[in-house]
């Protein structure tokens, strides 16, 4: 009786670590990845500083996001046809987070990009393994 209880324990664990090896493997990190870098214009001049973020377009799988320097970025993101967010904030002001002396100050951000490009954006990137280049020339003004 106790063999066979060493034998199942042996057995639940030799399963319980073939499910992890699975999982691991056939979850994100056995998918193909993507780099991708690329530049984010604003009316032609690099945007200083924002987020740029990928979803799968099908709406099934890994997103992944970044920051834009100096219109520059690079990530890694998993390989799909996807939607592309772009967002930039710049300050319009400060205020009190309460209506206290002592209370901390926020700053009041407005959003930089028409919205075409961040909640009602039409960009999107077909993303293939190995390095990608996906420029975005964008412009303050919305498209007529």
């Amino acid at each position: 009786m106790l063999t066979n209880l060493k034998s199942r324990s042996r057995l639940g664990a030799a399963i319980a670590l073939g499910l992890c090896l699975a999982v691991m493997l056939g979850g994100c990190g056995g998918q193909p990845k993507a780099q991708v870098a690329g530049t984010v214009t604003l009316d032609g001049k690099p945007l200083q500083d924002g987020v740029i973020s990928f979803y799968p377009e099908a709406g099934v799988g890994p997103s992944a996001g970044t920051g834009i320097k100096d219109g520059k970025y690079t990530m890694e993101t998993p390989v799909a046809k996807m939607k592309v967010v772009i967002n930039a904030t710049e300050v319009i002001g400060k205020r009190k987070k309460y209506d206290t002396p002592d209370s901390p100050v926020t700053e009041d951000v407005r959003e930089l990009l028409p919205a075409e490009y961040n909640t009602k954006s039409k960009l999107t990137a077909t993303l293939q393994p190995g390095p990608n280049t996906v420029d975005f020339d964008l412009k303050s003004a919305a498209k007529k």
